[in-house]
C-alpha cells in the first residue's frame, strides 16, 4: 500500500504541473524617479533611477451604505505609496529628505513586463508634492544584500494604465486615473 501511494503522488504532482498556466506567472521590471535623486539602475530606459523590488498602495472610501437610509460617501483616504528596494547610493538622500521634510516636486513609478521584444511600460504613477513619510532599513545574515521600505506621501496622483494584447503588444491607448487629495477633485 505504501508502494502504491508513493506512485501515486508524483503523477498528482505531474497533473498538477500540466493544468498550471504559465501565462499567468509574469516577470515585471519596476522603477522609480523620485526627484533628483540618483539611483544605481542600469537599463538604458530607466539609468540611475531606483529599482525597486515590490510596492504597494491603495486607497479606501468610507461609505455609509450600511447605516439606515445611508447612501452617501466620504472623502477619499489615499494612502501612502510604499516600496521595498535594496539599499543603494540614493539611500543617504532618501535619509535625508525624510529627517528634513524637505519636498519632492515630482515622482514616477513605471512599471513594465521584463523581458522580451517589446517591454510596454504599461503602469505609470505620477505622484506631485511628496514627502519621504518613512524609511526603514534591515536584514538579516542570509540575505545577500540589505533593504529598505520607503513610504511616499503626496498631494496629487495621476496613473496611466497601457492595456496589452495577447502578445505583449499595446491595445488601444492608456486609461488615465488623475486626483488632487488636498482639493479633494479629479485631476
Amino acid at each position: 500500500m505504501r508502494r502504491e501511494r508513493a506512485a501515486q503522488q508524483p503523477q498528482l504532482h505531474q497533473t498538477a504541473n500540466l493544468t498550471r498556466n504559465t501565462e499567468d506567472i509574469m516577470a515585471v521590471d519596476i522603477f522609480i524617479k523620485i526627484g533628483d535623486i540618483k539611483g544605481e539602475s542600469h537599463d538604458k530606459g530607466h539609468k540611475d533611477e531606483i529599482d525597486v523590488l515590490n510596492w504597494s498602495w491603495g486607497m479606501s472610501q468610507s461609505g455609509n451604505m450600511h447605516m439606515g437610509s445611508g447612501g452617501g460617501s466620504g472623502k477619499v483616504n489615499i494612502q501612502d505609496l510604499s516600496i521595498t528596494k535594496y539599499i543603494d547610493k540614493s539611500s543617504p538622500n532618501l535619509m535625508a529628505h525624510c529627517s528634513s521634510g524637505k519636498h519632492i516636486d515630482k515622482v514616477k513609478l513605471t512599471v513594465r513586463k521584463a523581458g522580451g521584444e517589446s517591454q510596454v511600460e504599461y503602469l505609470i504613477i505620477n505622484l506631485e508634492e511628496v514627502i519621504i513619510s518613512s524609511l526603514s532599513t534591515g536584514g538579516s545574515g542570509s540575505d545577500d544584500r540589505l533593504t529598505e521600505h520607503v513610504t511616499l506621501n503626496f498631494a496629487k496622483v495621476t496613473v496611466d494604465y497601457q492595456p496589452q494584447k495577447a502578445d505583449g503588444t499595446k491595445e488601444g491607448g492608456p486609461i488615465k486615473y488623475g486626483w488632487n487629495i488636498r482639493s479633494n477633485v479629479k485631476i
